[in-house]
């Protein structure tokens, strides 16, 4: 199969792309800005390119033609950006997602596209189900729910081009996936950039405060980035998961954000043989990514879809942790504290 990965060198693309190399019968084109999380990473199966996805219309065009499928990971994940650059969301995550999209349904490819759980919004019950859940988001001058809106409105139309026959898909909602090259490193006191792993793992590295944004209460549900690679990978040959959408998620994980800046106090001693210096610190959510923060409670999935198809997730919350604090632990950053460090 021929395999197009838009966005390859980010966190999930660049896990896609070993989980294909390791099944050893595809074609594998990967296209993003950058590369650094694909480093080591090499098979005379996989090519690279570094382009701009969201300008350089006549690479995608033409990728995307020789292409049996196309793996759509094109995407602003960081709520700092929702935030402070809604249009910017807006035009990255929707706008050049569609361009994508309108391009499968002419040259027939199929479409694999990343979504996001936070599509559902606020809480609409005890556990989210793809087709049954109602996507309820916060008020318009809430502008971190562009990057929802975004999201969902993708989705909408995709299901619309599906209905006319026009393009076969599956969509994936992803809840909160965790592993090794997750984000990035920042200075200690850092407000906004990256996921709440990474704020953490620079907090336990520097020192610095473990910030729970409005008293670190949301639950969120963690899933392994293997367990994550298992289900894709299931998705990808399986006749059930056309024009069908799926979370994946481990609702075992479920946690609040407290309960895991704990956990993660907990494994980095484990790993490291020190006690954590990082006091928790409680701060507003609008001090720490700016006017116009919103969240959602809870992030359970329901994973009855998967189910279905033979996937189960196997990876508890502290195996997903370590995993990915160890990555970091294995450079040796403390050498360098007050440093931004990209990877």
């Amino acid at each position: 199969m021929n395999i197009l990965l838009l966005g390859a060198g980010g966190f999930i693309g660049s896990h896609l792309v070993e989980a294909l190399i390791e099944q050893g019968h595809h074609r594998i084109v990967g296209a993003d800005l950058a590369a650094d999380k694909l480093k080591g990473i090499e098979d005379p199966s996989f090519t690279f390119h570094q382009v701009d996805l969201a300008s350089d219309d006549e690479f995608t065009n033409n990728a995307i033609a020789q292409a049996d499928t196309v793996v759509d990971l094109i995407s602003y994940a960081n709520p700092s950006i929702y935030v402070n650059k809604p249009l910017d969301v807006f035009e990255l995550n929707f706008q050049s997602n569609l361009r994508v999209l309108e391009r499968c349904a002419e040259t027939g490819a199929r479409l694999v596209q990343y979504s996001t759980a936070e599509v559902y919004g606020r809480p609409s019950g005890p556990a989210y189900v793809e087709d049954e859940s109602d996507l309820a988001l916060g008020p318009v001058n809430k502008q971190r729910w562009i990057y929802a809106a975004s999201k969902q409105l993708l989705e909408r139309v995709i299901h619309a081009y599906g209905l006319e026959g026009r393009l076969e898909y599956t969509i994936v909602r992803p809840f909160n996936f965790l592993g090794s090259r997750l984000d990035y490193l920042v200075a200690a006191g850092t407000t906004g950039g990256p996921r709440v792993f990474s704020h953490y793992m620079s907090a336990l590295l520097t020192g610095g405060p473990m910030y729970l944004v409005n008293g670190g209460i949301v639950h969120r549900s963690f899933t392994h980035i293997e367990d994550a690679n298992d289900a894709f990978l299931i998705l990808l040959d399986h006749p059930s998961a056309a024009n069908e959408i799926f979370n994946v998620g481990n609702p075992a994980n479920d946690t609040t954000i407290r309960g895991f800046a704990k956990l993660m106090c907990e494994v980095y001693e484990d790993l490291t043989g020190e006690v954590p210096q990082s006091p928790l610190v409680e701060i507003d959510g609008d001090e720490f990514y700016g006017p116009g923060y919103q969240d959602t409670t809870r992030v359970v999935p329901d994973i009855k879809k998967m189910r279905s198809l033979g996937w189960e997730p196997s990876r508890d919350l502290r195996t997903a942790i370590r995993d990915a604090m160890q990555y970091y632990l294995d450079f040796d950053l403390r050498q360098i504290p007050g440093q931004a460090i990209q990877s």
